[in-house]
């Protein structure tokens, strides 16, 4: 997004807040240079912008509303899906010295007398920090938050609201998280308070459901719009992770084993498994094989603890269903393995981007099966996933486009000649490292006629997939 000239409007240094926001950016966040697309971001954010910002894990997506709350008058609201997140994001902020904070859960208390006091306490904590913490259930629900907001409003001392991991919008909106899909309404009670959403990758046509659904626009543009006219695009193709679909045997957990055992032995790494039996069975298995192992799931007792440990190297691998990772920031994980067929490329290009946050070549491991993809769709027979799994399959099915090439254009909605792999020999993918193997001079066949072709046909069948209104 280079040449978008909307960038353009907001990129260098020559703002009237620049001084101070590099300042900041420096000593504080210890930063000293700028990801894709993240200054722009930045710069439109603390010019009260409406604002989207699209990115894969570790990309910098946060700092895109962390930094703009340390400059802004007033609180910043950031909507979160997890409560692990949440304190892992509050806890993150004030090892920096940055006040961060969550109310607590108001319970047994209906009177309005009760009510105001706990807005009072609110409120009065609102005016010591710079970025609150709230789940979508509660910025709808709690009376005593929902007052205090409209104090901090009402003195002009609401910054802006931040919707993060905004692809849940859709993904859990119309499900089991209906709060998700009304949160358009801070929009109306909030007139004139600032939006920034902050989204994963997913593909085009939900990126525009997750637009559509919030009603973001910015009120100070010529041309009113429901989309807002700042959308930034960060990087989400790590050239760090080494991609490959492995074939999986009736025994995945002696494959995950041997794997492990024979590329890292003693380094950190996550083991996604389909459900909590599943992970307990997994971990066991790796307990009994010599690996430190622990479960994490829904029905996990402390997952806190379990988090934890694993943070602090006390547990190697963590085996984990999709309730885990979303926002961990633990840089060292050299490789995430799925036993199990990823539900969806969304899921899986989240969960693989939790691997070589460094910089540090890491890998990201499928065993795949048959089998695998036969139980999962005779499971979600009948809901909306189907449609998301297809991509999914054909992805794991084809052993010859390059990985990265498969990912961008299942993101971007466009096939792109650009191979990625070539940016780091050795994080190669296994496909591209086929092809290499296949070829006398050792030069790359992705561009060649055959292989173009078979490309634009993946291109093809993502295009034909039915994605609901």
């Amino acid at each position: 997004m280079a040449g978008n000239p909307v960038d353009e409007r907001f990129r260098g240094l020559d703002f009237a807040h620049s001084p101070e926001m590099l300042r900041m950016f420096n000593n504080i966040f210890g930063l000293h240079e700028f990801r894709d697309n993240q200054l722009e971001a930045i710069n439109a954010t603390i010019l009260n912008k409406n604002v989207f910002v699209v990115g894969g894990n570790g990309a910098g997506k946060s700092l895109c509303y962390q930094l703009p709350a340390c400059l802004s008058r007033g609180v910043t609201v950031v909507i979160s899906p997890t409560i692990s997140l949440i304190r892992d994001q509050i806890q993150h902020l004030n090892e920096l010295g940055i006040e961060a904070w969550t109310p607590p859960d108001y319970q047994g208390y209906s009177d309005e007398e009760s009510i105001d006091e706990q807005s009072l306490e609110i409120v009065c904590q609102l005016s010591k920090i710079k970025l609150l913490y709230v789940t979508p259930e509660k910025v709808r629900m709690s009376r005593p938050l929902i007052n205090a907001l409209r104090d901090q409003f009402a003195k002009g001392l609401l910054a802006r609201f931040v919707i993060d991991e905004a692809q849940c919008i859709i993904e859990w909106g119309n499900v089991f998280r209906p709060d998700y899909g009304k949160l358009n309404e801070l929009q109306q009670d909030f007139k004139g308070v600032p939006m920034i959403a902050v989204s994963g990758p997913t593909r085009p046509q939900i990126l525009a459901k997750i637009l559509n659904q919030l009603q973001m626009n910015n009120r100070q543009e010529a041309s009113y719009s429901r989309w807002p006219d700042f959308r930034f695009t960060m990087n989400f193709n790590p050239t760090n992770l080494k991609y490959a679909v492995k074939p999986k045997t009736l025994d995945g957990g002696t494959d995950c084993i041997t794997w492990i055992k024979e590329h890292y032995p003693h380094k950190s790494g996550i083991v996604y498994c389909w459900k909590s039996e599943y992970c307990d069975q997994m971990a066991k298995t790796l307990n009994e094989a010599g690996l430190q192992a622990c479960s994490y799931h829904a029905g996990t007792t402390d997952r806190d603890s379990v988090q934890n440990r694993w943070k602090e190297n006390k547990c190697q691998v963590i085996c984990a269903t999709v309730a885990f990772g979303m926002g961990i920031h633990k840089p060292d994980v050299r490789y995430v393995i799925h036993s199990f067929l990823p539900k969806s490329m969304e899921h899986y290009h989240r969960e693989t981007g939790r691997a070589g946050r460094d910089g540090n070549v890491s890998h990201c491991i499928l065993f795949f099966s048959g089998n695998d993809e036969k139980e999962l769709s005779f499971v979600i027979r009948g809901t909306n996933e189907p449609m998301s799994l297809q991509p999914m399959v054909v992805y794991c099915r084809n052993t010859v486009v390059c990985r990265r090439r498969q990912l961008h254009t299942y993101f971007a909605g466009v096939d792109t000649e650009a191979n990625s792999c070539n940016e780091n020999a050795e994080a190669i993918c296994d496909n591209c490292e086929r092809a290499n193997a296949a070829t006398s001079d050792g030069e790359r066949i992705c561009g060649e006629v055959g292989i173009s072709v078979l490309s634009e046909r993946v291109l093809e069948v993502f295009d034909r997939l039915p994605f609901l209104d």
